[in-house]
């Protein structure tokens, strides 16, 4: 179980987020919400879930404290987490800023998740060559940053 957040928390997980060479991406297009990636995840708040209903159900990732433990993606029974190299994501703050394709309930009703999250909004969808390759594969590995899955 992870430790309870503060702000002294949050800060050193924040600092030590900021070195991580890998984060989790979730294809959205194929979670399901089961929440295995919330349980095994070590930092508090950095994977949450949004959605009441099975049509709009998902998880994202926060970046910024996103430690690349790859817990998420190793446990996550439907295949649908990649560890993607942090300069892909550079400058977008959850994985909702990174998705390759918008076809998810959450890209037509925002108000799915906290409003401070939505960044989200208007963005188009994410066409690193890397990132869409990653996703392309069965069990994908960052080239010198992972091993088999």
């Amino acid at each position: 179980m992870p430790l309870p957040q503060n702000d002294a928390r949050r800060a050193a997980l924040v600092k030590g987020a900021s070195k991580a060479k890998i984060k989790a991406l979730v294809n959205l297009s194929a979670c399901t919400g089961c929440e295995v990636c919330i349980a095994v995840c070590p930092v508090p708040n950095c994977i949450e879930k949004f959605g009441e209903d099975p049509t709009s159900f998902g998880v994202y990732v926060n970046y910024d404290i996103c430690i690349g433990c790859m817990l998420c993606a190793k446990d996550c029974p439907w295949d649908t987490i990649r560890m993607v190299p942090t300069p892909t994501v550079a400058g977008h703050q959850t994985s909702l800023d990174s998705q390759i394709v918008h076809e998810h309930a959450v890209y037509e009703k925002p108000e799915l998740v906290p409003e401070e999250i939505r960044t989200f909004v208007d963005k188009q969808p994410v066409s690193d060559p890397i990132v869409v390759n990653l996703f392309r594969k069965q069990n994908p590995q960052v080239p010198g940053m992972m091993g088999p899955k």
